[in-house]
């Protein structure tokens, strides 16, 4: 199967693939934020690369909040379980939570989904303060009104900017040895 071509891990036989290596019957729909992660990361796109994906997140109960944008909550997990950190459904709502125990709660699920996923999609590890920080960063250039539609064309410039600043600010190791 070639997977450089996206239309190909969509047919018939990789879904089976997939819910085979799973053990349960995966939905297209679960497929979708599993194969874009992968594709956003450059990583090979295989039905047990998809199959881990999913099994990751789609462990536990969704919240009510979950099933309003679904794709970006499975989006979400998939880029965490790509970098090695729990993806499961109460895992996105605890990184959520500290998102906006950093930034109170005027802004929506959607706007902190979608932050989170660029940043995941720029390979760049999703942790609280970094999606507070690209948030802040939005609203200082557009304002405290933000919407998923407005900030979309931003998020790159955002997400250098504050990876910028946060090397800047991190300390300069000085070599430990003495002449």
């Amino acid at each position: 199967m070639d997977t450089a071509e996206p239309t190909s891990t969509l047919d018939r036989s990789f879904l089976q693939a997939v819910r085979r290596i799973a053990g349960f019957r995966v939905s297209p729909r679960q497929l979708g934020p599993a194969i874009e992660a992968l594709e956003q990361q450059r990583r090979p796109v295989t039905p047990e690369a998809v199959a881990n994906l999913v099994m990751a997140v789609e462990q536990g109960e969704r919240s009510a909040r979950q099933r309003r944008n679904a794709d970006l909550w499975r989006l979400l997990g998939a880029y965490l379980a790509l970098e090695g950190k729990p993806a499961h459904f109460e895992a996105q709502r605890a990184l959520v939570g500290r998102v906006r125990r950093l930034l109170g709660e005027r802004l929506s699920d959607r706007i902190l989904l979608e932050v989170a996923v660029a940043l995941g999609a720029a390979g760049i590890p999703i942790e609280a303060q970094r999606v507070a920080a690209v948030v802040r960063w939005l609203e200082s250039r557009l304002g405290p009104d933000l919407t998923a539609e407005a900030i979309r064309p931003h998020l790159r410039r955002a997400i250098e900017a504050t990876a910028a600043g946060a090397r800047a600010q991190q300390p300069r190791h000085r070599s430990a040895r003495r002449t």
